[in-house]
């Protein structure tokens, strides 16, 4: 037979406790953040094409967003980036990616790219939560770009916390100060990569037509870390 007590707090104190160190923080959600150095480079020749040929582009269905344009379903026939047989934009990009992901990795490291793609936003569009988990080979990590991004008028990407509905089981106390979203401060030139089961979402902006927000999408495999193959 069970019972229960019930705990009286004074001052908002609980009586019981005199170990100082009464808050652990366990399981930590951990995405990784780094600047493109060279990114004046990139926007140079790929912006204007990119919002160019972005204007022929349709948004996906199961998408639910006003008008983002996207490349995810495949870039305008003759004017490819990424899949193209003018292999220059794909040289270019896998170059400084790699450069940058060895920043993030911290051992020996090979990936495989399985999807890739563009982001446009001119009219203030959004995009809804969502994850990367229904990739073609499922990836492992998530990357996306921001090669033109407006500190004061675009908006940034909003991480969810993926456990958050199972945490509404408990009582969250005010001192663990948390939030059910976390939005990293984005300059233009950052690559974040982070897990891709963490849903994410883009909130309504304001209309940039002088300056669009535009990034690039990417999802990745990890074929080998650390003496471990993956694939």
């Amino acid at each position: 037979m069970s019972s229960s007590k019930a705990f009286d707090s004074i001052d908002g104190v609980v009586n019981f406790i005199s170990n100082p160190k009464v808050q652990v923080q366990i399981f930590p959600l951990t995405y990784y953040h780094v600047n493109i150095h060279n990114n004046d480079e990139l926007k140079k020749v790929l912006v204007d094409k990119i919002v160019e040929d972005a204007k022929e582009l349709e948004v996906p269905k199961g998408w639910f967003t006003n008008k983002l344009m996207t490349s995810f379903n495949g870039e305008p026939e003759g004017k490819e980036i990424f899949f193209g047989e003018n292999d220059e934009y794909q040289n270019m990009l896998t170059k400084i990616y790699t450069e940058h992901l060895n920043k993030i990795f911290d051992r020996k490291f090979k990936v495989a790219i399985d999807e890739i793609w563009y982001n446009v936003y001119i009219n203030g569009e959004y995009q809804e939560e969502h994850d990367h988990l229904g990739g073609i080979n499922g990836s492992h990590f998530s990357c996306i770009h921001f090669l033109s991004f407006d500190e004061k008028n675009h908006q940034p990407v909003v991480f969810k916390d993926p456990l958050r509905q199972v945490r509404n089981l408990c009582v969250e106390l005010d001192r663990n100060e948390y939030s059910e979203h976390c939005i990293p401060i984005i300059k233009e030139g950052d690559l974040l990569m982070f897990p891709s089961y963490l849903s994410h979402e883009v909130n309504p902006g304001k209309a940039t037509p002088d300056y669009p927000r535009i990034s690039i999408a990417f999802n990745i495999r990890v074929l080998y870390y650390d003496s471990k193959n993956h694939d």
